[in-house]
């Protein structure tokens, strides 16, 4: 009977304080078959966010809008920590803290595209996607993504993607489930419905979800996923390797089986650490104590309660009546809500004066123009 309450009181404490988890990461491209790169990723195991962009718009545009993208978003991510230290993991809305700072953080990357391109002839049109990791600390990962680059995740042996693409087939698939197979076969199978530097309005697409040890996370251009598909992705992820010998094998099989893309591959294994969580992992506020729930006059008033809500050109409420002139008015200001809110701090990216690359942090030469950045920089 002793031994079995130890027992009990051991495994008690183990889900009281989890293990923690580790990241190690490896990323590369290839410029494939093409005349210019256009593939682009950022690793920053720092903040534990990962990135991996696929441009468009040609020679000097497209590796200017996922170099852009990348490096924004992960200089918005790292500053706006500050804004959010006092938030916890899951804010009284239900959202998750982590989350918005990435999406917040996409989102000002897709307006400095679009701002760039404005500015400058030779990127006006340039446009990429976006797929990116962020780990947070009480042992979840959030998934953000616009576009045809994916994520995917092996665990127990076997890979399942965790983002869709935002493709024209995929829009026709949800829209016409029942369109005939002769019409989806003469659908353009890479026409992307979503990019950054499209619109000043873009939907960034959001997982959330729990980390085990051994989990192993592929992020990587449709150039690569073109080329080898799940079931090779799965055979070449399930080997017993680092992360860098992943990627570059992942990069050399896609290579070998004739792609004329530019590929690129992020590959991020989660190792048990020695460390135990400061949190429990959650999804979700663990009661309706935590976090704290809305104050009363924060919340929508009991006599209104739509059961189904569209808004868009037109908002329609189900019952027609449901709906006071408070919700109503919420409503609008969500339908002309364009840019994330102003309350976050968020730094410009810096750029070289000579030839507008966008500079990751910590470079010293510019990757275009080789000039010295000490004296091209500009905020």
């Amino acid at each position: 009977m002793a031994d079995s309450i130890e027992f009990d009181r051991a495994a008690a404490a183990s889900q009281r304080a989890p293990r923690g988890l580790a990241t190690v990461a490896a990323g590369a491209t290839d410029i494939g078959r093409r005349a210019h790169n256009e593939d682009h990723v950022l690793l920053r195991p720092e903040l534990g966010l990962f990135l991996l962009a696929d441009g468009a718009g040609g020679h000097n545009a497209g590796n200017v809008a996922s170099a852009l993208a990348t490096t924004t978003a992960a200089n918005v991510f790292e500053t706006s920590a500050k804004a959010f230290a006092g938030r916890p993991d899951v804010d009284a809305v239900g959202l998750a803290t982590v989350a918005r700072r990435l999406s917040a953080a996409i989102h000002r990357a897709n307006a400095e595209i679009i701002e760039i391109a404005k500015k400058t002839e030779r990127y006006r049109g340039m446009g990429t996607t976006l797929v990116a990791l962020a780990f947070a600390p009480d042992g979840c990962v959030h998934v953000a993504h616009v576009g045809d680059s994916r994520c995917y995740r092996l665990r127990g042996g076997h890979v399942e993607p965790l983002t869709t693409d935002h493709s024209l087939l995929v829009d026709v698939l949800e829209g016409h489930p029942d369109a005939d197979d002769a019409l989806l076969a003469r659908t353009p199978q890479h026409v992307v419905t979503r990019a950054l530097g499209m619109d000043e309005s873009v939907r960034v697409t959001l997982r959330s979800l729990r980390v085990l040890a051994g989990d192993l996370y592929l992020l990587c251009s449709d150039g690569l996923s073109d080329a080898l598909g799940d079931v090779a992705i799965e055979q070449i992820l399930a080997r017993p390797a680092t992360p860098d010998e992943l990627v570059h094998e992942l990069l050399h099989d896609a290579l070998e089986a004739g792609v004329h893309d530019n590929v690129a591959a992020v590959v991020v294994a989660c190792p048990e650490a020695d460390v135990a969580l400061a949190r429990r992992p959650s999804m979700r506020p663990l009661s309706p104590s935590s976090p704290p729930p809305l104050p009363l006059a924060m919340r929508a008033p009991m006599e209104s309660t739509p059961e189904i809500i569209i808004v868009g050109v037109e908002t329609h409420v189900v019952p027609a009546d449901s709906a006071d002139p408070k919700v109503l008015d919420a409503l609008g200001r969500l339908s002309r809500l364009r840019q994330p809110g102003s309350d976050l701090t968020l730094p410009r990216p810096v750029q070289c004066a000579g030839c507008g690359q966008p500079l990751e942090k910590g470079a010293v030469r510019c990757p275009t123009c080789d000039r010295a950045l000490a004296a091209i920089q500009t905020p």
